[in-house]
């Protein structure tokens, strides 16, 4: 009945997923990436707080000494203190901006792995739209992220109160204290009401990205005739592909029909393995594997070395090594020199002890 209906109840092909990433639809939580970044710019400005420090000082330094100045207003002396200035800000600014840049791309990636993709940047027109704008922003989905972003805010402004009646006490001791002591309480209390913040949204973030991931596997859903077209458009028409399994397959008889009549020794497993050897030292300088097969291949290769009176010779370990290790048409290594050479000279030993009369039948294999 879904189906006929066209409901959308089966799991994206791993097709559909590559081709939804190629185009930049991934779960992605923005909301994670800010908790992220800010958690990142809290730890760095802590830690590069006594540089900053130093950097504000020494710009402060520069001002009061132009400002001493008794041409403090020509303009080389004002062009140098504004450089001077402006360098200060930018060593004590450049390095923190560049850490939070870093931590907030590294953000994303943890999020979507490296992904670039030129379909997701590309203009479409229904962006510009504006009737369709705000459809996005007054409909279900706008009300509701509306909502959901209100209810983050409210959150955080909550985790902040909390923060300050915790330190309600120490805050109206603060005229008492000296301003250094003064300045490490408020950093102190700002760090720790930065770390409630970032632990809260962090949270908030890593619950958003898995309902984004949880959406976008619902969204990629797919129809069942959907899921048999994208198979056929992927591995090709199931009928294309039998008829190109049995072409193989004809292939691989004839070349094996071919191949048999001219081995000197078929090595058997005994069942599911079969090896076909043929030594010339006139043309080859080692034996070769010119056949081989597993199962229903394997009874062929048997009957057809019945019919021409190519000897068998059970040997399990030595087929099932050289149907891994060798490529038909390939030389055997000289690994297997010693055990090959025992089965051609156990093949040329019975060969020499036979008697015409005694020749195999057409249904008989060596014994072991």
């Amino acid at each position: 009945m879904a189906e006929d209906l066209g409901e959308r109840t089966e799991e994206a092909t791993p097709r559909r997923l590559r081709e939804a990433r190629e185009e930049g639809n991934v779960a992605r939580s923005q909301d994670l990436t800010s908790a992220l970044a800010l958690g990142l710019a809290t730890l760095i400005a802590w830690g590069m707080m006594s540089f900053i420090f130093g950097e504000g000082q020494a710009m402060l330094r520069r001002l009061l000494d132009l400002s001493a100045m008794d041409d403090s207003m020509a303009p080389e002396n004002a062009w140098h203190a504004l450089a001077q200035v402006g360098w200060s800000t930018l060593r004590g600014l450049l390095p923190f901006l560049l850490l939070v840049l870093a931590g907030t791309w590294l953000a994303q990636i943890v999020q979507v792995g490296f992904l670039f993709s030129t379909k997701a940047i590309r203009l479409k027109p229904e962006r510009l739209d504006p009737l369709q704008g705000f459809k996005r922003i007054l409909g279900p989905s706008g009300l509701v992220k509306v909502s959901l972003d209100a209810l983050k805010v409210l959150i955080v402004l909550s985790v902040a109160v909390l923060t300050m009646i915790q330190y309600q006490e120490p805050l109206l001791g603060l005229p008492g204290l000296s301003m250094i002591a003064g300045a490490q309480f408020i950093g102190v209390m700002m760090l720790d009401l930065a770390l409630r913040t970032v632990a809260v949204l962090l949270l908030l973030g890593i619950l958003d990205y898995a309902w984004q991931r949880l959406r976008r596997r619902r969204d990629l859903r797919m129809t069942r005739q959907q899921v048999r077209d994208d198979m056929k458009e992927a591995e090709g028409d199931p009928e294309h592909r039998k008829r190109r399994l049995r072409l193989q397959q004809q292939l691989a008889m004839q070349r094996v029909s071919a191949a048999v009549p001219r081995a000197d020794v078929i090595v058997t497993n005994p069942q599911h393995v079969s090896i076909a050897i043929a030594y010339d030292p006139e043309t080859m300088r080692a034996p070769m594997v010119i056949a081989k097969g597993l199962d229903h291949l394997a009874l062929r290769i048997r009957q057809l070395a019945y019919r021409h009176e190519v000897p068998i010779v059970e040997r399990p370990p030595l087929a099932r090594a050289l149907h891994r290790e060798v490529e038909v048409n390939q030389p055997i290594p000289t690994s297997f020199y010693r055990a090959v050479a025992e089965v051609l000279a156990y093949v040329q030993r019975v060969n020499d002890e036979l008697s015409p009369q005694d020749d195999m039948t057409e249904n008989e294999a060596l014994p072991v």
